[in-house]
C-alpha cells in the first residue's frame, strides 16, 4: 500500500504541475464547473415549482439528491481520469510497458492523472451536504454512509469494466460517454421516472443505487434490507469487473 501510496502521489503531482501550466485555461475551467453547478440547483428549483413528478419531494430534498450525486461523480472523476487516456495506450502498445512495470496495469492505467480541478467543487458538495437536516449519528445516516460506500464500489466495478472493454474493442471515449449519460440521468430522484426506465436504471446499469440510494437513506426512506442488496450489488460488481479485466488481458495483443 506504501508503494502504491507513493505511486499515485507523484503521478497526482504531475498532473498538477501539467495543469498549471495553462493557468488561464485551468481558471476558466474551473469556474465554468462552478457556474454550472450552480445553474444546475437553480434548475431544479425551476423543476420542483414545474413539474408535478416532483411534488412528493421538497426543495431540500432534490437538493440532496443532487449533492450526492455530485459527490458520487466526482471522486471517481478525479482519482480514476486515467481511463479516458487509456485508449491511446492500447492502440499505440503503450499498454506493453504498462503491463511489463512492476506493478499493478489496473492501478496504473486507473490512477495515472487526476483532476485537481474538481476537488474545489468536491469540497463545496461536502460542505453543502453536511449543512444539510440529516442526523449523521441516526441508524439513517450511518445506512447512508454504507450505501455510499457501496455506491463508490459499483462505480469503480463499472470504470474497470469498461478499462476492460477498451482492451478487447479499443473503444473506451464512447463508452465512458455513454455510461455518463445514463448516469446524469440519477441527479434526480429514479422514481420520478416510468416502470421499466426506473428498473433498468436500479437492475441493468445500477446507477440509482450508487447515485441515489444513500440520498434515499440520509432522507430516512430506505430499510436496513436495501443495505444488504446493495452491498452484495456492489461485491458482485466489483468481482466481475475483475474478472472481466482478466479476461480482457489474456485476448491483448
Amino acid at each position: 500500500m506504501k508503494k502504491y501510496w507513493i505511486i499515485w502521489l507523484r503521478t497526482s503531482l504531475a498532473s498538477v504541475q501539467g495543469m498549471l501550466t495553462h493557468r488561464g485555461g485551468a481558471a476558466l475551467f474551473l469556474a465554468g464547473k462552478w457556474l454550472r453547478f450552480g445553474l444546475f440547483i437553480w434548475f431544479l428549483q425551476l423543476l420542483h415549482q414545474r413539474l408535478a413528478r416532483l411534488d412528493s419531494y421538497s426543495f431540500e430534498q432534490l437538493l440532496t439528491f443532487f449533492l450526492v450525486f455530485n459527490l458520487v461523480d466526482l471522486v471517481p472523476q478525479i482519482f480514476f481520469r486515467g481511463i479516458y487516456w487509456f485508449r491511446n495506450q492500447v492502440v499505440s502498445g503503450e499498454f506493453d510497458f504498462v503491463l511489463l512495470a512492476p506493478m499493478n496495469g489496473l492501478f496504473r492505467i486507473m490512477t495515472q492523472s487526476t483532476d485537481i480541478l474538481d476537488v474545489p467543487l468536491l469540497i463545496l458538495v461536502v460542505v453543502l451536504l453536511a449543512r444539510q437536516p440529516i442526523d449523521w449519528w441516526s441508524g439513517a445516516g450511518v445506512m447512508g454512509l454504507v450505501l455510499l460506500v457501496s455506491g463508490l464500489v459499483v462505480v469503480t466495478a463499472i470504470h474497470i469494466g469498461v478499462a476492460a472493454l477498451g482492451v478487447v474493442t479499443t473503444e473506451v471515449d464512447h463508452t465512458m460517454m455513454m455510461y455518463r449519460d445514463i448516469a446524469q440521468m440519477a441527479r434526480f430522484p429514479v422514481d420520478i421516472y416510468t416502470d421499466w426506465i426506473r428498473n433498468g436504471l436500479t437492475f441493468v446499469i445500477p446507477v440509482a443505487i450508487a447515485f441515489t440510494w444513500p440520498a434515499k437513506a440520509w432522507l430516512g426512506l430506505l430499510s436496513w434490507s436495501t443495505v444488504g442488496a446493495s452491498v452484495a450489488v456492489a461485491v458482485i460488481s466489483l468481482g466481475a469487473a475483475i474478472k472481466l479485466w482478466h479476461y480482457a488481458l489474456k485476448q491483448y495483443a
